[in-house]
């Protein structure tokens, strides 16, 4: 197999799981995600997330919000101690 080869199958196989990464954030899988589910349990279910952002309150209370995001949709669920708080978010 030559180099040329190795590479197109390489970009198959990325493309492939950018589809299949992406393809996770739908309305049924978010109805699966409820408070007190951990970090890992929502990865589970919808993937790592397009960004995240973590932060505290008056020094008191941390929390990380994870955003998934897609052409047509913007999720954001909230975690507070590693466990679920909020979720929101709209499907168009």
């Amino acid at each position: 197999m030559n180099m040329k080869n190795i590479t197109a199958i390489l970009f198959a196989v990325a493309a492939l799981l950018l589809v299949t990464a992406c393809s996770r954030l739908t309305e049924d899988n978010l109805q699966k995600v409820h408070n007190g589910m951990t970090t890992d349990e929502v990865k589970a279910i919808l993937g790592d997330p397009s960004s995240s952002q973590t932060g505290s309150a008056l020094g008191i209370v941390s929390g990380t919000t994870y955003v998934y995001h897609t052409d047509t949709s913007d999720v954001k669920i909230t975690f507070v101690d590693d466990k679920v708080i909020a979720t929101e978010g709209d499907f168009k």
